[in-house]
């Protein structure tokens, strides 16, 4: 019998287990309920992700970039070097519904090389899906420019409110869900959560 050889994977996955990049007891100190979690993907020296077209936004799909893209994947079509996803989330009011009464972040972090002119249209092709399923446009998130818009909610909550920011090296997608945001906790969930992946 001959041995078909394994080809090595373009991505190591790792899950950040109890240490992920955004921390709930971060963004809602005192909350009585908090959880979270985090993966980090990292493109392998030597082993390119096959390339593959930017998907099709499905605007039923409300995630990243209304795409269901694997992880090797979303590397192919965007030419990131690293993706850092997950979420922190907390029960700050007593609901019956426990969608009014909770708060989540959802992020993604698309790191690149410095320079590197596929971070471009990465982020065109965000803001395009963004602009056709979630009426995108620019705005601000938390007092945080980018370009912002609405997807619908996984917890049956208000409407996910999504706000995309760019660097000279990466981009960062945030989805606030859940029904319990101020204007207060909105601002500072958005500006710990982009520190916070902005020191990882």
């Amino acid at each position: 019998m001959t041995t078909i050889p394994e080809y090595p994977a373009c991505a190591a996955e790792t899950d950040l287990g109890d240490r992920p990049p955004v921390r709930a007891t971060d963004l809602w100190p005192g909350a009585s309920a908090t959880g979270g979690r985090g993966t980090e993907v990292r493109a392998r020296p030597g082993v390119p992700c096959r390339e593959v077209p930017a998907p099709v936004p499905d605007c039923s799909l409300p995630v990243f970039g209304w795409s269901s893209s694997t992880n090797e994947e979303l590397l192919g079509w965007t030419g990131a070097d690293r993706v850092v996803s997950g979420l922190a989330g907390a029960r700050v009011a007593a609901a019956s519904d426990p969608g009014q009464g909770s708060l989540v972040v959802d992020y993604v972090q698309l790191r690149f090389r410095r320079g590197d002119p596929r971070l471009a249209g990465t982020r065109t092709h965000l803001e395009d899906a963004m602009r056709r399923c979630g009426g995108g446009r620019p705005g601000a998130l938390g007092g945080v420019r980018g370009f912002v818009a609405t997807q619908d909610s996984l917890t049956g909550a208000d409407s996910v409110r999504t706000v995309l920011v760019s660097d000279a090296d990466h981009l960062v997608w945030l989805a606030l869900d859940g029904g319990a945001w101020s204007s207060t906790s909105t601002e500072r969930a958005v500006r710990r959560t982009l520190e916070q992946l902005g020191a990882y």
